[in-house]
């Protein structure tokens, strides 16, 4: 299955670099006008909205090896303060370590509908 579907992202991409697959510009949305509190209240969690299918994919492989520490090591404390998130928005990656020859990896994938 997912070998279908990354075909089938190669091929919209390859339409969308010719110039075939359709693009929807800002300004195609300046005429819409916008959402009720009620309306909005109503679609929240995509009710009403018919279900879609959507694959994601990620491959992380990252190995640690032949690495030597000699010696004393130091590693250092991971304190967040208090209000550390305080006037965060949007979305946040947030990673800690305290150790040494660590791998660390991480992958964010942001979906975006929109019913057009």
């Amino acid at each position: 299955m997912a070998d279908i579907v990354k075909g089938l992202l190669s091929t919209g991409s390859a339409l969308a670099l010719l110039g075939l697959a359709t693009v929807v510009s800002a300004d195609d949305f300046l005429g819409l006008a916008p959402l009720s509190a009620d309306q909005l209240e109503n679609a929240s969690g995509r009710q009403g909205v018919p279900l879609q299918l959507q694959l994601n994919d990620t491959e992380q492989n990252a190995a640690v090896t032949g690495n030597v520490i000699s010696g004393p090591s130091m590693t250092g404390d991971n304190i967040i303060s208090d209000h550390a998130f305080g006037n965060m928005s949007g979305i946040a990656t947030v990673i800690q370590n305290t150790g040494n020859q660590v791998v660390i990896q991480d992958s964010t994938q942001v979906n975006i509908h929109i019913n057009h």
